[in-house]
Formats: structure tokens, sequence, C-alpha cells
């Protein structure tokens, strides 16, 4: 009976060390295909993130249908700004 113990002893021991082994050796390989994703993700995020702050600091270009919107959005006010203080007029009127 003393004898099995042991040799059940002895066989856990070497399926704890085949274990060990094989997730070393595997976790190395798992680890070092995660580091390659993450690298590639990182990788692309930085480009991204330049790609718009190269964009967000370009000087804008003034083509004549964004001119036209900018007129048109100042007088727009304008008007609004003439109707508001005609309002106030009329009312102080009555």
């Amino acid at each position: 009976m003393d004898t099995l113990v042991t040799l059940n002893f002895i066989g856990y021991a070497a399926v704890l060390a085949g274990g060990l082994v094989l997730g070393t050796l595997f976790g190395r390989s798992i680890v070092s295909d995660l580091s390659g994703i993450v690298h590639s993700l990182e990788a692309r995020v930085i480009a991204l993130e330049t790609t718009l702050h190269l964009r967000s600091s370009a000087p804008t270009t003034t083509d004549p249908a964004s001119a036209a919107i900018k007129s048109h959005a100042e007088a727009t006010e304008k008007l609004a700004a003439a109707i508001e203080t005609h309002a106030a007029a009329k009312a102080a009127g009555n």
C-alpha cells in the first residue's frame, strides 16, 4: 500500500512537471502571438491619430461654395437680429 501511494505521488509530480513545461512553451507562443496582434493594432491606431491630427491642422482652402455659405450665414444672422429688434420695438409700442 505504501508503494502505491509513493508511485501515485511520483505520477502527480510527473504530470505537474509536464504541465509546467507545456504551459511555459505554449504560454510563450500565445504571449508572442498576442503581442504581435496588439502591436499591429497599436500601429493602426497611431496611423489613424496621425491622419486625424494632420487633417485638423491643415489650412482650410476657401472655395466659392464655402464662401457663399459663410456669406449666407452672416446675412441670416443680420436678418434674425433685425427681426428681434423690430419685435422688441413693436412690443414696447403696445
